[in-house]
């Protein structure tokens, strides 16, 4: 657990330093303040440091929370660009596909409108 701890600051302190901000839990955990004689209460002062460290960790959970987010929205874009390149390298077969279906059924009911005038001219010769 405690190794875990130690690699979750570690990825904290690289993650802030990445993003310019100079302070993480465990600098702040570690600052040692000059004693003076007429100082603030050093317990004061640990549990004000305290605070600000759960924020820290918070902060960091929070921001690699929205970078994982943010990664898998790309990933997920990415997936739908190539899925919409191959649609739109399938459109034209599609097209032709429909294509040659229309021009079938265009031949067929030309056939047919033959067969029916010749079965219409047939009926008027038996007359």
């Amino acid at each position: 657990m405690q190794d875990e701890y130690a690699r979750k600051l570690e990825d904290q302190k690289n993650l802030f330093r990445q993003l310019g901000i100079k302070l993480d839990a465990l600098s702040i955990h570690e600052k040692d303040f000059d004693a003076k004689m007429r100082g603030y209460d050093k317990e004061e002062v640990d549990r004000f440091l305290d605070d600000i460290i759960v924020d820290y960790e918070r902060f960091y959970d929070i921001i690699t929370d929205l970078l994982d987010k943010y990664k898998e929205i790309q990933r997920r874009q990415a997936y739908w660009e190539e899925e919409k390149k191959v649609m739109a390298a399938r459109k034209p077969q599609f097209d032709l596909e429909n294509a040659v279906d229309r021009r079938l059924v265009e031949d067929g009911i030309r056939q047919m409108e033959r067969s029916l005038e010749q079965f219409k001219l047939h009926l008027r010769g038996e007359r």
